[in-house]
């Protein structure tokens, strides 16, 4: 099926199933797909799997918080120098939230098996050190190289049903770049079924040779295409605009609590469609007001 050019509801619509395994990408709090996942929280769809990148934040906590996601593959989710991530932290203790242990190196392993078509892939040097095995032995085996019988830890691949990122560009074809270093995002958009991108704009087809190799993806492999100038935000687009810092501490305060967590979320997401949200982000910052 040819690559569609859709709103951000429209492609969540047709391509997040609830119940399905769904990865959104970014690293901490940059290049994160917030159009997306947005509009995720709207449409209240289920996730049986949340699967980040090595490093995750608000795209994963703003989820968590909505009381959406059953269980979740990532190694980190946190704010780094801002703090802990609330929503996340909460759910875990409460027993709302399955969480399944992982390393960054294993899981960007398994990031390689999904993309490669394999069943796993080994892990490390090093990991044999770790108790990781035995917290999420269902990730992990332990199997005798048919090469030199050594006995190695291998972690399953991962295949995300839908994989959610950012790009910075898309062409009228549905080719799209990263613009810059795409950290996990390529690999996990590599192993999914479907991909769908969020972009800043789009680009005539001739710039697209331009980008660097390993830098894009090709349009057979993109579900659907939204254009949402700004929809990272308040995470920052490489290329395009820093993080909203003053906005991600509004919410780290209103999601300290449940009740502060609702509000949040009826005031900034469910209240607005993602429109209505990027244009009030539009307005407060010619005011400078974040």
């Amino acid at each position: 099926m040819a690559c569609e050019f859709l709103s951000p509801a429209e492609a969540v619509t047709r391509w997040v199933t609830p119940g399905s395994v769904v990865a959104v990408g970014g690293m901490h709090m940059t290049a994160a797909p917030m159009s997306l996942v947005r509009e995720i929280v709207r449409q209240r769809i289920r996730i049986r799997r949340l699967i980040t990148s090595p490093s995750t934040s608000l795209q994963a906590d703003l989820i968590i918080g909505a009381g959406l996601v059953d269980e979740l593959l990532s190694p980190y989710v946190g704010f780094e120098h801002l703090g802990l991530a609330p929503s996340f932290r909460r759910a875990v203790e409460a027993g709302h939230l399955r969480v399944l242990e992982c390393d960054e190196g294993s899981l960007t392993h398994a990031f390689y098996a999904g993309a490669g078509g394999l069943s796993f892939i080994p892990c490390p040097p090093g990991f044999e050190l770790t108790d990781i095995p035995k917290v999420n032995p269902a990730l992990y085996r332990q199997v005798q190289d048919p090469f030199t019988a050594v006995t190695l830890w291998v972690v399953a691949a991962v295949r995300p049903d839908v994989t959610l990122v950012h790009c910075i560009e898309a062409d009228e074809m549905g080719n799209v770049a990263f613009g810059g270093f795409p950290f996990t995002d390529r690999l996990m958009a590599l192993a999914s079924r479907r991909v769908i991108v969020q972009v800043e704009r789009v680009i005539a087809g001739e710039q697209m040779a331009a980008h660097p190799p390993g830098t894009t993806l090709p349009g057979f492999l993109v579900s659907a295409i939204v254009v949402a100038p700004g929809g990272c935000h308040p995470t920052a687009a490489p290329g395009a605009y820093g993080r909203d810092e003053d906005a991600i501490r509004e919410y780290l305060e209103a999601a300290r609590t449940p009740e502060g967590c609702q509000a949040y979320l009826d005031r900034t997401i469910l209240s607005l469609d993602e429109h209505g949200y990027l244009e009030q982000v539009r307005v407060r910052q010619q005011a400078g007001v974040s």
